[in-house]
């Protein structure tokens, strides 16, 4: 333990380095307000109104509550803070601290869906419904998978009771993700804004960054604070507040805002296998990035930014769009940003090529 508080670190680093260790706090704290939660949660009848007593009935569990949700929002944001980072001071050189990085952030992705479907309201339903439908697109066993996945012919108890025992799961192995993305981190080293590896700019972690961390915690506390007192639904939709219908679908299917960027390119495509291809495919983009940037010199590369900032801004107005109509001139935007982001990755292989001749 003392050997990884002093650990040698480049001095050179700021804020955007303080992200990680904020995000482990944040999964410790939602680890901790999920287990006060599942103290009273009851998914035999009736979850929705199980996930409504929580507000009303239990001590103090409203703010469990809201703690809980908005907290998995917070972090999402400082993931992608975190991968944005790595994608534009070009961290992902640690391959195998990218890829766990990578693989982190697809089961925070599957442990927040499976969470928000065990509210059990309009909105979560649909989603799962939208979502566990893809499975049939699987060709020949899809239809037999599906039912197997649902328990029964449709979705109902038996799939939140496997759902609730997979939240609970899932988490255990994020921690190890977790321990091994440290582990790696510390045995190969922090990068630097540079690009450059100085061996002897370099400083103990403790006491300037963990006192750096430590604040970084406290002003994402007093956010989640703020957010919970003042507007706690500032990250729910309105449909939330609404107990699951069979029989009556929303006018406009909406995932949680996180998932947006994936849902722009699901409802993009008319067919269900297609578009679940292309999704994989936009997961595997990615992952690619190490290989397709591979040139001399790592620093200063204002091309390289360039394109990052194109392929960010493609993912955020993809982002924004999943949220309108799917018609003119939403959807025609919609694709040509798609086609956008993924034109940017064999671009930058191009790009690099082309720069280590230069140099």
């Amino acid at each position: 333990m003392k050997k990884m508080f002093m650990i040698k670190t480049p001095s050179n680093i700021y804020i955007w380095w303080n992200i990680g260790s904020s995000i482990m706090m944040m999964m410790t704290i939602q680890i901790l307000t999920g287990i006060m939660l599942s103290m009273n949660y009851m998914n035999k009848n009736n979850p929705f109104n199980s996930s409504m007593n929580l507000y009303l009935n239990m001590n103090y569990g409203w703010m469990m509550r809201l703690m809980h949700s908005n907290m998995t929002s917070i972090m999402f944001i400082a993931m992608f803070v975190h991968m944005t980072r790595g994608l534009m001071y070009k961290s992902f050189f640690m391959m195998k601290m990218w890829m766990s990085g990578m693989m982190m952030l697809l089961l925070m992705m599957m442990e927040s869906f499976v969470g928000y479907s065990l509210v059990w309201n309009q909105m979560s339903y649909w989603a799962m419904m939208v979502i566990t439908n893809f499975v049939s697109a699987i060709p020949i066993m899809g239809n037999k998978m599906i039912k197997i996945i649902w328990g029964n012919f449709n979705i109902d108890i038996i799939l939140i009771n496997r759902f609730l025992s997979i939240h609970f799961l899932i988490p255990m192995i994020i921690l190890l993700m977790s321990m091994i993305h440290l582990m790696i981190l510390h045995k190969s080293k922090s990068n630097n804004p540079m690009g450059l590896m100085n061996k002897t700019d370099m400083i103990k972690l403790n006491p300037i960054f963990i006192i750096k961390d430590m604040i970084m915690v406290m002003i994402i506390m007093m956010m989640l604070v703020n957010i919970n007192l003042v507007n706690p639904f500032v990250f729910s939709n309105s449909d939330s507040f609404i107990m699951m219908n069979y029989f009556k679908t929303p006018s406009h299917i909406e995932p949680e805002w996180y998932f947006m960027f994936f849902y722009s390119i699901l409802r993009s495509i008319n067919n269900k296998l297609s578009g679940l291809m292309m999704l994989i495919m936009s997961i595997i983009s990615f992952m690619i990035i190490p290989k397709m940037n591979m040139n001399k010199f790592q620093s200063f590369n204002p091309l390289y930014k360039t394109m990052m900032l194109m392929m960010i801004t493609s993912i955020i107005l993809m982002s924004i769009l999943s949220t309108k109509p799917v018609e003119y001139p939403f959807k025609e935007i919609n694709i040509i940003m798609i086609l956008t982001f993924f034109s940017l990755i064999p671009m930058m292989k191009l790009m690099n090529k082309m720069s280590n001749k230069l140099i």
